[in-house]
């Protein structure tokens, strides 16, 4: 019980990044700068060590391998990662780019791949919260 408790808050950690899309799109409108875009690259980190955590708390806590939907949870926590693999690599050539309109680029693209990751988020949420009816 404590273990699916700890899984659970572990997994909260992934909604520290919603407000990065929305905040990457309002700056990219204004043709202002990211704020903190270092603090954004350490969030991503934590959110990516929260994904591994959840992998594996979830593997102890529903070691039935066969269920689909155990499957279903691996590639929605996989398409998660992913996500967060392109929020770093974007947040890292935004802090590399010297040039104002090539970091208003990478911000776009921040919050185009940030609206895909809340939207992938939340139907993991959705999936989880409602894991005893499929």
């Amino acid at each position: 019980m404590l273990l699916l408790i700890a899984h659970q808050l572990i997994s909260i950690l992934f909604l520290i990044l919603f407000p990065l899309p929305i905040i990457a799109f309002v700056k990219s409108r204004t043709k202002q700068q990211l704020p903190t875009p270092k603090l954004w690259k350490i969030l991503v980190m934590l959110a990516n060590l929260a994904l591994f955590v959840s992998l594996i708390t979830g593997f102890i806590i529903f070691p039935d391998y066969t269920s689909l939907r155990v499957w279903i949870s691996v590639i929605l926590v996989l398409v998660i990662g992913a996500f967060l693999g392109i929020f770093s690599k974007r947040l890292k050539l935004y802090q590399l780019e010297k040039d104002i309109e090539a970091q208003q680029k990478h911000l776009r693209k921040i919050s185009t791949i940030g609206f895909g990751y809340i939207i992938i988020t939340i139907g993991t949420f959705w999936f989880m919260s409602n894991w005893h009816n499929f």
